[in-house]
């Protein structure tokens, strides 16, 4: 574990400008690093440094920028954090997940046109050009929107995909059938397909088992 420095003040810490990794003491491994600006007459970067032992290997994490980040606050997030990999937790992983949980219940919160119309602009350059971008979003405006498109995320079920799937729509040669049928790429495999058999018989499994009514238990 690495020496605990000298307990700097907040006035002692404010002169701290010269770049390099300063030891403010305090909580083990607490590092102001200054850094030279990027340009002539801008300022310079300040930013809070936790290294500390995970595992066998030493790590640094980032704990916000100064003065946004004051050092009573620095330190105080350094404890946590030292105790959890006290404690086998690794500060990276943990709050990767708890950024993950609180992107997923904001998501849930939203509804399906909206996770999709967002979806679609983050992955705008994904497509080979313009024409593929429009017809995606044509085809969830026709088929989606209409019947899940208001919903929330975590009220969709599997019969609300079911809804969208089992539309009745026209293929290019006009023949009538499901949505999932004549439009999706799975039909383009063929009849013949061992693939498209075993989705047909998934997509059918699926329905019979949304509409089948509950059987009442024996009393």
């Amino acid at each position: 574990m690495p020496k605990i420095a000298k307990s700097l003040t907040p006035v002692e810490v404010n002169r701290l400008k010269a770049p390099g990794w300063h030891a403010v003491g305090g909580v083990a491994g607490l590092l102001l690093q200054v850094r030279e600006p990027a340009r002539a007459g801008a300022q310079i970067s300040r930013s809070w440094i936790l290294r500390v032992r995970v595992g066998d290997k030493r790590q640094p994490f980032g704990l916000g920028s100064y003065p946004q980040v004051s050092l009573a606050e620095a330190r105080e997030q350094a404890k946590k954090l030292v105790a959890d990999a006290r404690q086998g937790v690794n500060p990276k992983e943990k709050k990767k997940s708890a950024r993950s949980a609180l992107l997923s219940a904001a998501a849930r919160n939203k509804t399906f046109q909206e996770c999709a119309d967002a979806y679609m602009e983050a992955h705008s350059q994904d497509y080979s050009n313009d024409k593929h971008r429009k017809q995606w979003a044509a085809t969830l405006e026709t088929y989606a929107y209409p019947v899940i498109g208001k919903q929330l995320v975590s009220d969709i079920t599997m019969r609300s995909v079911l809804d969208v799937l089992l539309q009745d729509t026209q293929s290019a040669d006009k023949t009538v059938g499901k949505l999932w049928h004549t439009k999706t790429e799975t039909a383009k495999l063929g009849a013949a397909s061992d693939q498209y058999t075993k989705f047909e018989s998934k997509v059918t499994a699926s329905t019979n088992l949304v509409e089948s009514p509950k059987r009442e238990k024996p009393g």
